[in-house]
């Protein structure tokens, strides 16, 4: 099972009011499960969610719902859905980046906001401008960087 993360301990997490604020129905699954996420020091998958849900609940809880709150979830954007290369659904918390660009270590799937670049902007506006004389309307841009990170290095 994954270890919590030392970032979640040093702030305050109230799961419902994330929930209300998204229009979500505070359910026991979905308070579960966002607080699974917010604790959790990586991506889960699915099977994952459901046996951190079964040890934190002591009961394990219906597949299908859980499938369903993780897309509310996502549909919310309070949880991001990555596929990874093995094509496996990985769920966290949202990570909000001031860049807007992220790091996936491709080993345990942990992932980073990317610090801002002041020429990154620019790179991102040169690349819709090619891909518009192609035919294809890029709407929303984010960069995620995929490689090890320094806790998988070691």
């Amino acid at each position: 099972m994954p270890k919590p993360s030392s970032a979640a301990a040093a702030t305050p997490f109230d799961g419902d009011a994330l929930l209300r604020a998204a229009g979500l129905r505070v359910t026991r699954a979905a308070q579960t499960v966002l607080a699974l996420l917010e604790h959790a020091a990586q991506p889960l998958t699915h099977d994952e969610v459901v046996a951190a849900y079964t040890a934190a609940a002591g009961e394990r809880p219906d597949r299908v719902t859980i499938y369903r709150v993780l897309d509310r979830l996502v549909e919310a954007g309070l949880c991001d859905r990555r596929v990874a290369a093995d094509r496996v659904n990985r769920f966290s918390r949202h990570v909000e980046a001031a860049s807007g660009h992220v790091f996936e270590c491709d080993q345990c799937h942990k992932v980073l906001a990317l610090p801002a670049d002041p020429a990154l902007p620019r790179v991102m506006s040169r690349l819709g401008r090619e891909l518009r004389k192609h035919g294809i309307d890029a709407r929303r841009a984010a960069l995620t960087l995929h490689g090890t990170c320094g806790d998988c290095r070691t």
